[in-house]
């Protein structure tokens, strides 16, 4: 399982890269702009770009790390070459669940990192810009006038980073799933990207559904939100199963 899960760090590897490079260059764009002060019109400019920068890379960032771990593996479902890792003296299980790993660790990786390098600049930006608390607040009394109970604060956004990185999770894992499906039971068939597409969709009402039922009436909004997560984790780790099973019974050589 070590091995595999090295071998899928490797295939994905160069993209990270790149991203930590942006990343690296827009944090000192950024930092240069702190230093200057918000009386230096260069600086507001660099804290600008550099905060949009930041702000982008981490979005699409964990985005395309889930589409990347996705692409990956419908190339080793359908190429000659990414097919004989099936050939390999390893179960399905460890095949997916490697893919499966690797693409959790990572996002949970990024989005730990952006989320601390995002409350770091943050803590600067207001100790340096205090004017920009202004901002801060209107966005506070945004949120107040949608749900009086929201509150913009640390505790929420991590909440909130969490619920978010567990859902692209189970988004990816439905994403999985569909793929398998393709490639092992609509491979050739009529109609066959419409049907995986619309598994997929289907996979994301049920994750909804069952997000909502599973949800207290009356729950506190980071509760909420953690329990959203959980679900999520949980729905991910039934996909898992059922994706598995059908590599193993249909694809294994």
């Amino acid at each position: 399982m070590k091995a595999l899960l090295k071998y899928e760090f490797r295939k994905t590897w160069f993209a990270k890269l790149i991203f930590l490079g942006i990343t690296a260059v827009a944090e000192i764009a950024f930092l240069i702009g702190i230093a200057l002060g918000p009386a230096h019109e260069t600086g507001e400019r660099l804290v600008t770009i550099g905060a949009l920068v930041l702000f982008m890379v981490a979005m699409f960032g964990v985005f395309i790390i889930g589409v990347q771990s996705v692409l990956t593996l419908h190339r080793d479902m359908n190429t000659k070459q990414g097919y004989m890792l099936y050939m390999t003296p390893r179960t399905s299980y460890q095949i997916l669940g490697a893919k499966t790993l690797e693409n959790g660790l990572s996002i949970l990786l990024s989005g730990a990192f952006f989320f601390l390098l995002g409350f770091l600049d943050i803590t600067l930006l207001f100790s340096r810009f205090g004017t920009l608390q202004q901002l801060w607040d209107f966005f506070q009394d945004m949120l107040h006038a949608i749900n009086k109970e929201i509150t913009l604060n640390t505790q929420t956004i991590l909440c909130l980073t969490v619920s978010f990185l567990a859902s692209w999770l189970a988004t990816v894992s439905m994403a999985y799933l569909a793929d398998i499906l393709s490639s092992a039971l609509l491979n050739g068939k009529r109609f066959n990207g419409i049907i995986t597409f619309l598994i997929f969709i289907l996979l994301s009402v049920l994750l909804g559904w069952l997000q909502d039922v599973l949800q207290p009436a009356r729950v506190a909004i980071d509760a909420g939100l953690l329990i959203r997560g959980g679900v999520s984790l949980a729905f991910s780790v039934l996909l898992y199963c059922a994706s598995a099973w059908i590599m193993d019974r249909y694809l294994s050589v």
